[in-house]
C-alpha cells in the first residue's frame, strides 16, 4: 500500500505545482486554494482536476490490490476509502471560481465542497483511528499532534482571510507526509 500512496502523493505534488505555475496572474498562492485551481469558469481547471482524479484513483487502485491484508484493518481501510472517493470526487465537480463577478453552477460548487469535506472528515477520522489503535507512545502523540494540526489548518484554509491559501498548502502536505508515514510500517 506504501507504494501506492508515494506515487500518490508524487503524483497530485506534481499537478499541484504545475497548476500553479500556470495560474492566471489574479491567481494568488496566499489568498486562493488549490482546490481553486480547478474552479469553474477556469480555462486550465482540468489539470488540477486530473490531480485529485489521478490521487484519488492510485490510492483506490492500492486499497483494491492489497484488498486482503486491508480487509483485516478495516477500521483504517474504510476512512482511507472515503478519503480517496472524496478527493476523486473533488476532481469531477469545481468550486465556485477565485474570479468575482463570473457564471458558475452553485449545485457543482455545492457538491465540490461535499467532496472536499467528506475527504477532509475521512482523513480525520483516519488519524483518529490511528491514535485510538496506536501500540506506541511516539505514534500516540504524533496521530494526537496530527489531529490537531488537520483541525488548525482546517480552519484556517476555511477562512476568508489573506493566508488561506498557504494554511491549505500547508495541511496538504502535512497529511500528506502523515499517510506516507503511516502506511510506511513504521506506525502500527
Amino acid at each position: 500500500m506504501m507504494l501506492f500512496i508515494i506515487v500518490a502523493v508524487l503524483y497530485i505534488g506534481v499537478v499541484i505545482f504545475y497548476a500553479q505555475l500556470i495560474a492566471p496572474k489574479n491567481y494568488s498562492v496566499k489568498e486562493n486554494t488549490i482546490n481553486e485551481l480547478g474552479c469553474q469558469a477556469y480555462e486550465n481547471r482540468s489539470v488540477m482536476q486530473w490531480g485529485y482524479k489521478g490521487f484519488g484513483i492510485i490510492v483506490i487502485a492500492g486499497i483494491i490490490i492489497n484488498r486482503t491484508t486491508l480487509l483485516l484493518d478495516l477500521q483504517y481501510t474504510i476512512p482511507l476509502f472515503l478519503y480517496s472517493v472524496g478527493m476523486m470526487m473533488s476532481g469531477f465537480f469545481g468550486s465556485r471560481p477565485f474570479e468575482s463577478m463570473v457564471f458558475y453552477m452553485v449545485k457543482e460548487s455545492k457538491l465540490s465542497n461535499f467532496f472536499n469535506q467528506l475527504a477532509g472528515y475521512s482523513i480525520g477520522i483516519l488519524i483518529a483511528m490511528k491514535l485510538i489503535m496506536a501500540q506506541g507512545g511516539f505514534n500516540r502523540v504524533l496521530n494526537l499532534l496530527m489531529i490537531l494540526f488537520v483541525l488548525y489548518t482546517s480552519i484556517m484554509s476555511g477562512r476568508k482571510d489573506s493566508n488561506r491559501g498557504i494554511y491549505q498548502r500547508i495541511l496538504y502536505l502535512g497529511t500528506f507526509l502523515w499517510l506516507i508515514y503511516a502506511y510506511s510500517g513504521m506506525m502500527n
